[in-house]
């Protein structure tokens, strides 16, 4: 596979983009190996874990386009295995979900092996699609325990040859480790049929000026309450996310009383606090008809209607029937 000149990444880029570009030189059928004046792939003394190449940082970007501009697989290494690293989310046993780091191992790699050692196809100078196609971070493994992380072909639109992609779809791997990298969802959000994260809805679509668009007029019955906490990073931010602290589904008599009270209240009133925590109302049989109140700040109430979003103004009375509610 020739290594990849700054104009071609340039062209790769743009093709990932969905711009079409002239061809490049075809390259030499059945070249095994880097052609002569490239580079090959970095051959590294011993692999140490997925852990440790990438990290544990929840943020750590695997870069899937990265290997469409790395070196070739060196034309001297034979690889017996190979390692595949990604992340995954991952349900717990006792319920709940994290999103983990997996350490994936091969041992029949000839295929995989034998497709790293294509060339580059000419770039079409046709249309390609806006689709963008990377591969796994992966790493082929020697009989000496050496490894290599190899760039891999494209093909005529500057994508990952459908060999190359097909190959590692359906390498046959064995997990052999897993690091947990963060919590997605709490054990007790799934109990209670909450999401761990959600936007403070009612701030945004204040802030954006939305609002009273047809009737107050909530679900009478089947309501699940999630109360979430805002962190003071999120208070005032485009779209301030919350993080589930408690919830369930509320009794008939629960939410009979707390709708009544919410069709009581009046009309909101000026106000640009932000909220600390806000509740959320779902309703269990689905279909829509949300029901937003901030706990603190402003304590206004938003319904999500058919016709769009209704305020009103909660009071300190509501708001504390809502925090024992569950």
């Amino acid at each position: 596979m020739p290594r990849r000149s700054t104009a071609v990444v340039a062209a790769t880029l743009m093709l990932l983009a969905g711009c079409a570009r002239p061809g490049s030189q075809p390259a030499v059928p059945g070249a095994s190996g880097p052609p002569s004046g490239t580079s090959a792939a970095e051959v590294h003394d011993a692999w140490t874990s997925c852990r440790t190449e990438l990290g544990t940082a929840t943020g750590f970007d695997p870069k899937p386009t990265e290997a469409l501009s790395m070196p070739s697989l060196p034309a001297g290494f034979t690889p017996v295995a190979a390692v595949v690293c990604a992340r995954a989310p991952q349900k717990r046993a006792g319920g709940g979900e994290d999103l983990v780091l997996l350490e994936k191992r091969a041992t029949s790699v000839a295929r995989l092996t034998q497709t790293l050692r294509l060339d580059d196809q000419p770039l079409t100078s046709d249309a390609c699609t806006a689709d963008l196609v990377g591969v796994v971070w992966f790493a082929m493994l020697d009989a000496g325990g050496r490894w290599v992380r190899p760039g891999v072909a494209t093909d005529t639109c500057g994508k990952p040859r459908i060999e190359v992609r097909n190959a590692l779809d359906q390498l046959d791997t064995t997990t052999v480790a897993t690091t947990v990298l963060a919590e997605i969802e709490s054990a007790e959000a799934a109990k209670s049929g909450c999401s761990q994260g959600w936007g403070e809805m009612v701030g945004i679509s204040a802030a954006e000026q939305r609002g009273d668009k047809g009737a107050f007029d909530p679900p009478a019955a089947g309501m699940r309450l999630c109360i979430y906490t805002v962190p003071a990073s999120e208070q005032g931010s485009v779209k301030p996310a919350g993080t589930f602290e408690r919830g369930g589904v509320l009794t008939a008599e629960a939410w009979t009383d707390l709708r009544r009270r919410m069709l009581d209240a009046g009309p909101i009133v000026p106000c640009t606090a932000h909220a600390g925590r806000f509740a959320l109302f779902r309703p269990t049989g689905g279909g829509g008809g949300d029901v937003y109140l901030e706990l603190d700040g402003c304590r206004r109430l938003m319904f999500d209607g058919p016709a769009g979003s209704v305020f009103r103004q909660a009071d300190a009375t509501l708001t504390d029937r809502v925090s024992a509610a569950v």
